[in-house]
């Protein structure tokens, strides 16, 4: 897939700019935690770019979900104040409604950058509304996509607005695209590491990958309901009980599970244990996989050209339980292969191990890189696209 690039835009200078990002990180009491700042450092590339050709940038953004209403802790005053760090510009946030600013947008200073408040302040964000885009569209010459991580979703300002400005695709987006088109290109020596709670958005692409990858290793919740399907009593361990039915039905000799892990008797748990996935106590729960998982998986990791990993393998939240799924990062961050990381949790997990720069890409997206690697045609990357 070829997108429509920003640098095919022959004159930027004096345009305004409408730059879609995906700044959605977590705040607490108003800050940024370090851990927590690559989605940001991902936008500088394009920001710079726009500014740096004299256009005048009108940031777009959501934080969290406020439902259409003002919430004083969603602001994105924290991300404008940690985005001029690292651009090494002044950002101010545009608070007050929309149609206020479409003077301040033709007086805004060549190369100048500005914030829009949270878009989904908004009630019609969500309802790909064609009102909001027109009155989005009256800030700016030109709208510019650069947010991977909402492509799967149908917002009014990743969507309905390119019905009213030109529109183009980032740095960053372009680069997203490129890196999972080679995936899907790969015919030999690929492998799907998958993890993480949310079950029923990853079946998709264990059925698809199943058929492409030479193998796909299982983790977390996910791999507890594929165990608990093949008969297995895990105690207390978490599961999506709705799939059992689907994790029953794929019985493909790619799929491979843990044959240990690491049991605790609560996510809480400050000590945990070792057992063979047939003998996990009744009242304990797997929280990690165990060191013979560790052993089996790091040997075909070994021998892999591409691996694509989305989701955390155990309790990523409690680092006192996740002993083997660190090690089996820090691993996978040597091999040979090429490596390639994918959602939010994942991404949290190897960033505060310190091990993000050691993988070859890391994807700022988590459900925008399953949907995108299932094949389903995203109407926003259709609006994008080079016909």
């Amino acid at each position: 897939m070829k997108l429509k690039s920003i640098k095919q835009i022959k004159n930027l200078k004096a345009k305004r700019i409408l730059l879609r990002l995906d700044l959605n990180v977590p705040i607490k009491k108003g800050k940024i935690r370090q851990a927590d700042t690559w989605r940001l450092e991902q936008a500088v590339s394009t920001i710079n770019y726009l500014a740096n050709k004299g256009a005048k940038v009108i940031i777009l953004a959501h934080l969290g979900r406020p439902n259409g209403k003002k919430i004083r802790a969603l602001s994105l005053r924290p991300v404008a104040e940690y985005l001029s760090k690292l651009t090494g510009r002044a950002i101010n946030l545009w608070t007050e409604d929309l149609t206020n600013y479409q003077t301040a947008s033709q007086e805004l200073a060549v190369g100048q950058v500005v914030m829009l408040e949270n878009i989904r302040f908004h009630p019609r964000e969500k309802k790909n509304c064609k009102r909001l885009a027109k009155t989005l569209s009256k800030l700016a010459d030109i709208y510019v996509n650069d947010a991977f991580g909402n492509v799967h979703r149908q917002d009014t300002s990743m969507l309905a607005i390119t019905e009213f400005l030109p529109s183009y695709a980032g740095l960053r987006l372009i680069e997203e695209i490129k890196q999972l088109t080679n995936i899907l290109q790969t015919k030999k020596g690929l492998i799907l590491l998958l993890g993480g709670a949310k079950v029923a958005t990853k079946i998709e692409l264990l059925k698809k990958f199943i058929r492409k990858a030479d193998h796909v290793l299982l983790g977390g919740m996910l791999a507890n309901t594929f165990l608990v399907a093949r008969g297995y009593d895990l105690g207390h361990s978490l599961l999506n009980k709705e799939e059992l039915i689907v994790a029953k039905k794929l019985t493909s000799k790619k799929l491979v599970l843990p044959l240990d892990a690491t049991m605790a008797n609560s996510l809480q748990a400050k000590k945990c244990f070792i057992a063979d996935i047939d003998q996990i106590p009744a009242k304990m729960m797997a929280v990690d996989i165990g060191p013979k998982t560790l052993l089996e998986y790091s040997k075909i990791l070994a021998k892999a050209k591409v691996v694509v990993w989305n989701g955390p393998l155990g309790y990523f939240e409690n680092d006192k339980v996740i002993d083997n799924s660190v090690k089996l990062a820090k691993k996978l961050s040597k091999i040979k292969a090429k490596t390639i990381v994918g959602g939010g949790e994942t991404v949290a997990m190897i960033s505060r191990f310190g091990l993000r720069q050691k993988f070859d890409f890391v994807s700022t997206g988590g459900g925008s890189m399953i949907a995108f690697l299932e094949g389903h045609k995203l109407p926003v990357l259709e609006k994008l696209k080079i016909k």
